[in-house]
């Protein structure tokens, strides 16, 4: 109930503040756009987050090695966050435990703000806080068909629905819940926009953050959302009731999907969607701090970007993804941003390296790198690298590094907890 009267509460305010002229995406300047980035996902690194002299540890070393901006996830991928909030459960809720620690409920300090932490030891150390959050990720299940932590165990009807085949071969639908271990919600869900914008809204009004990174802005797969609410949104775009449904749309059979002859008209209408939210996002983010530069991350895979109804390349680039049409172009998010991180996270560095292996020169660091600078040219973009990719091979991860700086506009790295693991940080240093 804490949470449907927060989204009501949430809903009006943001509706009062969308109306609000605020400023455009570049107007924080390419000097606030990040040069080296260090991402911190909230549980893997839940232990330094939780003293100050963790995260005092955490700063001096990320100064040292020359990251410039700290990427703290306020919001995780199941929906806990790391400050005070009126809609969203805290991180010392959760009784998900790791092989590092028990279940946070059990030991996290009930007075500790990671967050206004973390913003006051990087400032004093010369860095600045981009904080990420999680837009659509509001659950995690425990098992396939255990118990489900995170606000979409109180709002069944926000959870997404997922298309599968059936014990007949017929098409059947079931809940994110059941289908995935993180649990996404309906991103065209009224109530689930009202309360994710309600979270960028406490953040950015209550915290002297720097900037703000929205990651998981997306659908789960090709497969969501196939909810009754989505297909009558998806009638109301078309005008039309769909014939056969989800058949016109996607048939499930046993080796995959078959896109159907709505397939084109479904991919743009999910891609508008998720247009719409990045919209609203940055215009919360911008009626409060006009000048707070807005980001996101997102997958390098662009060919199969629609699976997940994001199109982060500029409107006129190549029509590269399978039902390319007109109103997918027109639902570029990138005119929402002022950078865009992707996530360049390929075993393989070079394409010459791919061509010896026989592989594409695009499923590579510098291959989809460049490949992504020429689809969102006039954007600043950030290659991501994580390092646990490169466990046991130091100088391809080092290559990496080199490889994504070189042709992006700057570096991300995913995550600090590997960095500890892998004695990654005098690969930065040098």
């Amino acid at each position: 109930m804490r949470v449907r009267r927060a989204a009501a509460v949430v809903a009006a305010l943001v509706c009062a503040m969308l109306v609000i002229t605020a400023a455009a995406p570049g107007a924080a300047g390419a000097a606030r756009v990040p040069r080296r980035a260090l991402w911190i996902e909230t549980s893997a690194n839940l232990r330094a987050l939780s003293t100050r002299e963790g995260i005092r540890a955490v700063v001096a070393r990320a100064a040292a090695a020359g990251f410039d901006v700290l990427v703290p996830e306020a919001k995780n991928a199941w929906g806990f966050v790391i400050y005070e909030s009126d809609l969203a459960p805290h991180i010392r809720t959760s009784p998900v435990a790791r092989a590092a620690y028990p279940a946070p409920v059990t030991w996290f300090p009930r007075e500790f703000d990671p967050l206004q932490v973390l913003i006051e030891e990087a400032r004093a150390a010369g860095l600045r806080v981009h904080a990420a959050v999680n837009s659509f990720g509001e659950g995690l299940a425990l098992s396939p068909r255990g118990p489900v932590v995170g606000p979409a165990a109180q709002r069944p009807d926000w959870v997404s629905v997922h298309l599968r085949v059936g014990p007949d071969g017929a098409p059947t639908f079931v809940p994110s819940t059941q289908a995935i271990q993180i649990v996404f919600v309906n991103a065209s869900h009224p109530e689930v926009a009202a309360y994710e914008l309600g979270v960028i809204w406490e953040v950015v009004s209550r915290y002297d953050v720097d900037g703000i990174v929205l990651d998981r802005t997306r659908y789960a797969g090709v497969d969501a959302d196939f909810s009754t609410l989505s297909r009558r949104q998806f009638e109301a775009r078309l005008g039309a009731v769909v014939g056969a449904w989800p058949e016109d749309v996607l048939r499930p059979e046993a080796d995959g999907f078959r896109p159907g002859p709505l397939f084109p008209a479904w991919i743009a209408w999910r891609a508008s969607v998720i247009k719409g939210f990045v919209r609203a996002a940055s215009r919360v983010v911008r009626g409060v701090r006009p000048n707070l530069p807005v980001g996101m991350y997102v997958g390098a895979w662009y060919p199969s970007i629609h699976e997940f109804g994001q199109n982060w390349a500029r409107p006129d680039a190549p029509p590269l993804v399978p039902g390319w049409s007109p109103a997918w172009a027109e639902a570029s998010l990138l005119g929402e941003l002022d950078y865009l991180m992707i996530g360049l996270y390929h075993r393989t560095v070079t394409r010459w390296d791919a061509l010896r292996q026989g592989t594409s020169p695009f499923v590579t660091v510098i291959g989809n790198g460049l490949r992504g600078r020429e689809l969102t040219r006039g954007t600043p973009l950030l290659g991501g690298v994580w390092m646990d990719v490169y466990r046991g091979r130091r100088a391809e991860g080092a290559g990496a590094v080199r490889a994504a700086e070189a042709v992006t506009d700057g570096l991300m790295v995913f995550d600090l907890s590997n960095l500890d693991d892998g004695d990654w940080w005098s690969i930065f240093r040098r």
